[in-house]
């Protein structure tokens, strides 16, 4: 199955130096949805019409498989936009699904609905469809071409441009949602044959299929699932509105599959983010990327996420970060901390306020409830990170590695100058600089003697006699 998408608008409404379709929903670009929802569709082959910064379109999805096909004149129309695709269909005897580059909101699940009724009509009606058009209800049409449906069924008289709609035609309600299934070889001979617009010069694919209906061509409807699917995407508040639409899609999609969300209207969810049953999300949170939460997990309040994996039964705090990095089982961070670059906090461990873990691996059971930095290194497990400790790992050209064994005792404000390997059940007591390996079972204190100056205090807070 084919598919086109039309991606050469200016997009002069969004007074912006970016092609519209690289304007971002979720962290994807609009046309990534477009794209998406088509193959969600059963669509396998898909095309792209581009035009204005071209370059930059085809680059963001090169490797997405497509082809792109160059429109002349970005001021054309639709149709003069699938002209400049015709070698994409034009020896194609099939049906061929075309979207606006602006119409994220057309789900998958409605393209191959589309696709399954031409199937059926052809099969249990023995006719072709010519074009199929997806149509809504909308409570204010305005702005939308009206669909004129021939009275107790479900054929297409004509679709009427609203400045061209008679007071009569302006009162219906249904629009033409902008997604069409075409057959290809009636698709190709109506472009040829439909003229440009007299007012401005365009060729609209909407005449397209009226020419199909005038001749007698099959020409039917087909009812989105929800009005919210004839909504395009032209302006930045117009934008905003389908995020938000697809936000709470994504939410209620994973809610209907057990999971919890806390005020979704203030999370912000991306698409390629999972989860399992029983996970939960409180207000506020942010999941990006390829984030994955498993079954139990909790996701607190104001908590980024960023491509991170949060193991069953594992809490995120709130306002922590956890970026590119795993949370295993049981374990614990935050509130108020940081995890990045592709660490792991064990199981059962705990890294607490103000911490941050940079590049490290720390074991099962590990505490570091506060105030430190934890940077390229390796934990044994059950070790204990006092406030305030540092994992000093450069030194100024380079970063260098700390490991430290299973159920050391590190004392609050001590730092360890890498490289460094302290050994199992090593104690570092606290204030101490480390510069050295330890053994196994070594005591490590580096401390410089403390002079008791009875009195003295008195000279330096500038206290008099008579104040004692």
């Amino acid at each position: 199955m084919r598919g086109l998408v039309l991606a050469a608008g200016l997009g002069s409404r969004f007074k912006s130096e970016k092609p519209k379709v690289l304007h971002e929903i979720l962290g994807k670009p609009m046309l990534w949805y477009v794209i998406n929802n088509l193959r969600n569709g059963g669509v396998t082959e898909i095309g792209v019409v581009v035009s204005h910064k071209a370059e930059e379109v085809k680059k963001a999805f090169e490797h997405e498989g497509l082809r792109f096909f160059y429109q002349k004149n970005p001021k054309g129309g639709t149709a003069d936009a699938v002209l400049a695709a015709k070698d994409f269909f034009a020896s194609y005897e099939g049906y061929l699904v075309v979207l606006n580059g602006d119409s994220p909101l057309v789900s998958g699940e409605t393209i191959k609905n589309m696709l399954n009724y031409v199937t059926m009509v052809e099969r249990y009606e023995g006719k072709r469809v010519s074009a199929l058009v997806l149509s809504a209800y909308l409570p204010d049409p305005t702005g939308y071409g009206r669909i004129i449906r021939e009275e107790g069924s479900d054929r297409v008289l004509k679709i009427v441009e609203e400045k061209d709609a008679t007071p009569e035609e302006r009162a219906v309600s249904e629009v033409n949602a902008g997604a069409y299934v075409f057959w290809a070889p009636h698709l190709l001979e109506a472009l040829f044959q439909i003229k440009p617009s007299p007012v401005t010069g365009e060729l609209y694919l909407t005449d397209a299929v009226n020419y199909m209906a005038e001749k007698g061509y099959e020409v039917r409807l087909f009812r989105a699932k929800e009005p919210s699917e004839a909504l395009g995407v032209n302006t930045r508040w117009e934008l905003a509105v389908a995020e938000s639409l697809i936000k709470l899609k994504l939410v209620r999609f994973w809610a209907e599959r057990g999971v919890t969300f806390h005020l979704p209207e203030t999370v912000w969810l991306e698409p390629e983010v999972s989860f399992e049953p029983d996970a939960e999300v409180f207000p506020g949170a942010v999941l990006k990327g390829k984030t994955k939460v498993k079954k139990g997990a909790r996701i607190g309040e104001g908590a980024l996420l960023v491509d991170a994996t949060v193991e069953e039964g594992a809490r995120v705090e709130p306002y922590s970060v956890v970026e590119r990095s795993v949370v295993k089982k049981g374990a614990v961070v935050g509130p108020f901390a940081r995890v990045r670059d592709g660490s792991t906090v064990g199981e059962g461990a705990h890294v607490g306020n103000f911490v941050e873990v940079k590049k490290s691996s720390v074991g099962p059971g590990v505490r570091a409830k506060h105030l430190a930095y934890i940077g390229d290194a390796t934990l044994g497990k059950g070790v204990n990170v006092g406030a305030g400790v540092v994992f000093a790992n450069y030194d100024g050209r380079q970063k260098h590695p700390t490991t430290v064994g299973d159920y050391a005792f590190i004392g609050s404000n001590a730092l360890l100058v890498a490289p460094l390997k302290l050994g199992r059940y090593a104690f570092v007591a606290g204030g101490s600089v480390v510069t050295k390996d330890l053994p196994d079972y070594a005591f490590a204190i580096a401390r410089p003697p403390l002079e008791v100056k009875e009195g003295l205090a008195r000279k330096f807070l500038d206290i008099k006699e008579d104040e004692s």
